[in-house]
């Protein structure tokens, strides 16, 4: 079972990124919990749901061709609370190439699982 959310997951996880860079922002919401709590690393405080709606459309205002990669560097499942940490690799071409670390709390909201928390740093 435990093998099962860690993909589960995993998968939420592409699909948050490849939502956003569609500029998807419903998309990316409904994957978030009503009491999200972030901290990207480009902002001064941490947002909540209303703020990292936000903070999506000025960091992507319209679908982008930008790919990229999920390096997991690990998770772990404890009952109904998932952690992640991994890098992600950025592609948008013409040389625009962006690289962060990523910590994600996953947990349940009703029965679906929700990004309930995360920090990302960029990588220089």
């Amino acid at each position: 079972m435990k093998n099962a959310i860690e993909e589960e997951i995993w998968g939420l996880e592409e699909k948050y990124f490849a939502s956003l860079y569609k500029a998807d922002y419903a998309g990316v919401l409904d994957l978030t919990h009503s009491q999200f709590l972030g901290w990207p690393g480009t902002v001064a405080q941490p947002i909540d749901k209303a703020g990292s709606a936000l903070f999506m459309k000025q960091l992507i205002a319209n679908p982008t061709s930008c790919t990229f990669k999920i390096e997991r560097g690990g998770i772990r499942v404890l009952d109904e609370v998932v952690l992640t940490q991994y890098t992600i690799h950025v592609n948008c071409g013409d040389a625009t190439r962006q690289s962060s670390r990523i910590n994600h709390t996953w947990t349940k909201e009703g029965d679906r699982w929700k990004l309930f928390g995360g920090m990302s740093w960029d990588i220089k």
